[in-house]
């Protein structure tokens, strides 16, 4: 059999199946380790799988959005896992921004009561932080998405705009390591590519799950990512090709 067209049924076995071993290929097709693991690098490099120690994962798609109360009940050990390791990012007399999602909520619930200046488009991040009144807390108003408890729209982010921001902390459905950051719903894509840039650093905390998973909107390419925070799940492998293209990955 040809090298690509052991590639192409490579690829169709993830179709059935999240994840395959080298090991196992190489019995399946009858040929060494070294092949199937170049066959891996290669369809890797095409972006069409993720390389991993002894084998390789499917590239999911993300393409479902969910309501917030569904998302707050998700991973909520590895999100207030997530929030614990951004904390260490955060000093007094800084302005930070926080985006609506469940992710950034934890670390919202999570601050300590000290002398900064939060500014957020979400709406369940208002109640845990006015229980802390040395932060300064500015909410961003605009147009209500019903669905996230988030605003967004030309009004918020122009409100943004007018403040220095020191640093940004906001997630995403799927984290792919050619293209990014991408999102399922338009209406929080658009937001967060206007917000981000107004920023001197962003930080994007999603847990293990959205790493090498390709959302429906790309809104945020390597190049205004400062640093990643997920959990200890994380593919190792992923992680350490994040800190090959400059992205701090933890």
């Amino acid at each position: 059999m040809l090298a690509r067209q052991r590639q192409r049924v490579i690829l169709s076995m993830l179709e059935t199946q999240p994840s395959l071993r080298t090991i196992e290929l190489a019995k399946h097709f009858d040929v060494t380790d070294e092949t199937i693991r170049r066959d891996l690098e290669f369809l890797d490099a095409e972006n069409k799988l993720i390389r991993t120690h002894g084998g390789a994962l499917r590239i999911e798609k993300n393409e479902v959005n969910l309501p917030m109360q569904k998302r707050l009940q998700e991973k909520r050990e590895q999100k207030q896992q997530i929030a614990q390791k951004a904390l260490k990012y955060i000093k007094e007399g800084q302005t930070i921004f926080l985006d609506a999602s469940s992710t950034v909520l934890a670390l919202a619930e999570a601050l300590p009561d000290i002398d900064i200046t939060v500014i957020t488009n979400g709406h369940d991040c208002i109640v845990p932080i006015m229980e802390k009144p040395k932060i300064n807390l500015i909410v961003t108003g605009g147009k209500l998405d019903r669905f996230s408890h988030s605003y967004g729209g030309f009004m918020t982010w122009q409100v943004i705009k007018k403040f220095s921001v020191d640093k940004a902390f906001f997630s995403c459905n799927g984290v792919d390591i050619e293209r990014g950051a991408s999102e399922v719903a338009e209406f929080h894509a658009e937001f967060k590519e206007n917000v981000l840039p107004l920023c001197s650093e962003r930080i994007l905390l999603c847990d293990a799950s959205k790493l090498g998973v390709r959302s429906t909107r790309f809104f945020a390419g390597f190049d205004v990512i400062d640093r990643i925070i997920t959990d200890d799940a994380a593919e190792k492998t992923f992680l350490e090709k994040l800190n090959a293209i400059g992205i701090s990955a933890e």
